[in-house]
């Protein structure tokens, strides 16, 4: 126990559902060590189901690409300012910044202008597009913590604290059904080929994905009749989900959540680019990735990307282990294609599975929270013996 954590509250700021149980689960390895530590900021219900007070929802930075985030600028800054106040009011030195980079890069910035050490939990993919903002980043991040070991060097190189502390998925691999306890726990039939729907956790993603992957659901099963659908719902975009579903005339299982135990019962998964092509990777699923997002939005995009995929899992791979659709490519037509070539070919389905299998094993050991936590505690640690009040930018 540290005595004087109870002085130093935390402030967290999480984007996306997946951010959300990221900060949760370090939130609950932190109060091991610290168990008066008051833990605040923006988070979901997974954050306040650890006991963090959220003071604004995930779906306050639940927005998806250049464009979108920029029509939030206003509310942004006057949430960033709210937070930056009470981050005084309350005596806060450290900021963790989970994911969300079109919110908490800025935020970074004015957290150090404030006098608050930053720690970046889930590094921005900088590496991927528009890595001229590794420089930004040595400026406003006192601590990065990476959930992939080639992100180290990329941001060592330029004089950015990086440390790999591994991915949080990994600990929940081990606690995960098979596939037939899987598909029992969906309420599916163990002898029919599952397909998952996974359209994403933002609002406006379930919009543009979610229509064409019903449609091409209906193809599947226009080929394969047995098939069965599961749509896992986060939180987020349950309302948006729900309209959508209602004017579906095929069979489908809908679920709060689950998306790990739909991907260990799905045969193929239909998957928004995201945090969700890597659970549906490490846990084996044959999938493809697709994606789209404003025309202005992909058009800069275009230019500015330095990989050759998109799809995280791909990305990770450092080559095309299952294929991607983006933007004009997503249709229900492509999509059925790429599901009833692996379902209709236990070969291939094999071979896929295979390929992931072996990826999983590069990824190293679990433990990525308490590595996490264990990084923050530090920090926590050492704010305390430098402390200086926090200022609010005007």
């Amino acid at each position: 126990m540290d005595s004087h954590a109870q002085d130093a509250p935390l402030l967290i700021i999480a984007g996306e559902t997946s951010g959300d149980q990221h900060g949760a689960a370090m939130a609950r390895v932190l109060r091991e060590d610290f168990p008066d530590l008051s833990i605040f900021g923006v988070g979901g219900e997974h954050m306040r189901a650890a006991g963090v007070e959220t003071l604004f929802d995930v779906e306050a930075l639940n927005v998806v690409g250049l464009v979108e985030v920029l029509a939030k600028v206003p509310s942004g800054l006057l949430m960033a300012r709210r937070l930056l106040q009470a981050a005084r009011e309350r005596g806060v030195r450290v900021v963790v910044l989970i994911d969300a980079p079109g919110f908490n890069l800025p935020f970074a910035r004015w957290a150090k202008q404030a006098g608050l050490q930053v720690v970046y939990y889930v590094s921005p993919q900088i590496w991927a597009w528009r890595q001229n903002r590794i420089h930004k980043v040595a400026r406003r991040v006192d601590k990065m913590l990476t959930l992939f070991p080639f992100e180290v060097p990329f941001y060592a190189a330029a004089g950015v604290d990086a440390e790999y502390v591994g991915h949080p998925l990994l600990d929940c691999l081990p606690g995960l059904p098979d596939r037939s306890q899987a598909a029992q726990t969906l309420g599916l039939d163990t002898q029919r080929p599952i397909v998952a729907l996974l359209p994403g956790s933002r609002r406006r993603e379930v919009e543009l994905l979610l229509q064409p992957m019903l449609a091409a659901l209906s193809l599947i099963r226009h080929d394969l009749p047995e098939v069965q659908g599961v749509l896992p719902v986060a939180p987020t975009v349950a309302e948006t989900v729900q309209q959508i579903v209602s004017g579906f005339p095929g069979a489908l299982t809908v679920v709060s959540q689950q998306s790990l135990t739909a991907f260990s019962a799905a045969d193929f998964a239909l998957v928004a680019s995201g945090t969700a092509t890597l659970e549906a990777g490490l846990i084996g699923a044959p999938m493809v990735i697709v994606y789209r997002v404003n025309r202005l939005t992909a058009w800069l995009a275009r230019r500015l990307l330095r990989v050759p995929c998109v799809g995280l899992i791909n990305i990770v791979a450092g080559h095309r282990v299952v294929p991607e659709l983006l933007q004009e490519a997503v249709s229900p037509r492509a999509m059925a294609a790429a599901a009833l070539s692996v379902l209709r070919d236990p070969v291939e389905a094999r071979r896929i599975r295979g390929e992931l299998t072996a990826l999983r094993a590069t990824m190293g050991e679990g433990g990525s929270s308490r590595r996490a936590a264990a990084s923050v505690g530090a920090v926590l640690r050492q704010a305390r013996d430098r402390h200086t009040d926090v200022r609010v930018p005007e």
